[in-house]
């Protein structure tokens, strides 16, 4: 069994699972022999692979003309971002390994130039007081809901709500309709005919999804003039894009149910790093210098430094503004997952960040990876060797969702 790109699908091929679309609406049943019409069909849906029998799954490799000098600095950059991870797991093993090929066969995949100043840098000093000594006081200055953002989340809580009543409600912001409208009408969902409304959005691809990707939207809008000297908003921004599509991809891979929590969990892991940059923007410039200075992961420094970590920050802010319980938990205990009463989900989280940070793809802030609970990963049940169709997959989708934004 093996994930086959369309181009390279041939009659007669025997699908070796169901073929969904994006909304996990069932387009093909497994055991279907492959025909011309099977094809074209999933073509406009936008699937990209299928699971076929019989062939050999694809694969990074490394070329073999690689230039020697090129893959010393790739392998290193590698090794240096999973350096804290258990390198003899069989699934980081993996991941590592993909990585690399990655890198090296990308168009001017270079190592991406980090700032490292470290022993010459000098640490700017926390501020008199600290502003996250203690939750409580933590609690006390978050952000409140915006508006808006409150009333997705009472559109999502609502059974009875309808594509008239979010339509109504995003269309309240003519920017927030106007990208997810592009987003809908991207290659990444793949409909044949153009989606002129989000009233029509809704019925094509559900209440939740619409609700779920506006929600996420909004909530990373919120952050977006944060200064540049404090923090790349837009390449943070990809990062957790990239992180909430790999999330959802995993979790169709495991069988997991409501994938669109799934997606906006991954989309919003980091979003106490934003609160900690916009809110307290001397504590997170220097808790950044104190990572790259030591070498230590940004979760280290933050604990160090502040007592507490993003992790837990992002979980209040999700809690005060009254959002769904599986962010919370899910943004809670990415760093942690078996510590969490739902460790599948938020293991998913975990290796979602994982993986983007393996392709490279934007920037989180995070020069070393923290670590991974390979414990939590084992209930997935998931093989290491699905996660080279996992990355080709997400290479894919990836794409598909940013050439949205642009």
């Amino acid at each position: 069994m093996s994930l086959v790109s369309i181009d390279q699908l041939a009659l007669g091929m025997v699908l070796s699972r169901d073929v969904r679309d994006m909304t996990s609406r069932l387009l093909l049943s497994k055991g279907l022999h492959i025909e011309a019409r099977h094809i074209r069909l999933l073509k406009m849906w936008g699937i990209f692979e299928v699971h076929v029998h019989g062939t050999d799954a694809p694969a990074e490799t490394i070329p073999e003309t690689a230039d020697p000098e090129r893959l010393e600095a790739v392998g290193k950059e590698v090794v240096r971002l999973f350096g804290n991870l258990d390198l003899e797991n069989p699934a980081i093993k993996e991941i590592l390994k993909l990585s690399a090929a990655y890198r090296m066969t990308k168009p001017g995949g270079e190592p991406r130039a980090r700032k490292r100043r470290m022993e010459k840098e000098e640490i700017p000093p926390m501020p008199a007081e600290n502003p996250l000594a203690g939750m409580e006081r933590m609690e006390i200055k978050l952000p409140e809901v915006p508006a808006l953002v409150f009333q997705l989340n009472e559109i999502i809580a609502d059974p009875m709500s309808s594509a008239a009543d979010i339509g109504r409600l995003v269309n309240q912001s003519p920017s927030l309709a106007a990208m997810l409208l592009k987003i809908v009408n991207s290659a990444f969902y793949g409909f044949r005919s153009k989606i002129d409304s989000i009233s029509r959005a809704v019925v094509l691809i559900g209440s939740k999804e619409v609700s779920n990707l506006a929600l996420g939207i909004t909530i990373m809008e919120t952050f977006k003039d944060i200064p540049k000297q404090v923090m790349n908003v837009e390449s943070f921004m990809a990062h957790n894009l990239a992180c909430g599509i790999v999330a959802r991809i995993l979790a169709a891979h495991s069988s997991i149910t409501a994938t669109e929590q799934i997606f906006a969990s991954g989309m919003l892991h980091d979003i106490g790093r934003l609160v900690l940059c916009k809110h307290f923007p001397d504590v997170a410039q220097a808790v950044f210098a104190n990572a790259r200075r030591t070498g230590d992961s940004l979760l280290k420094s933050e604990r160090a430094m502040t007592g507490n970590t993003h992790a837990q920050l992002g979980q209040q802010l999700i809690k005060k503004w009254k959002l769904p319980w599986t962010l919370e938990n899910n943004i809670h205990y990415h760093h942690n997952p078996s510590a969490s009463p739902d460790p599948e989900s938020a293991v998913i989280v975990q290796m979602a960040d994982i993986i983007t940070h393996a392709l490279d793809i934007g920037a989180s802030g995070e020069d070393r990876l923290p670590g991974f609970d390979g414990d939590a990963w084992q209930r997935i049940k998931l093989p290491a060797g699905a996660l080279a169709s996992i990355f080709h997959q997400a290479t894919h989708q990836i794409e598909n969702f940013r050439n949205a934004f642009a």
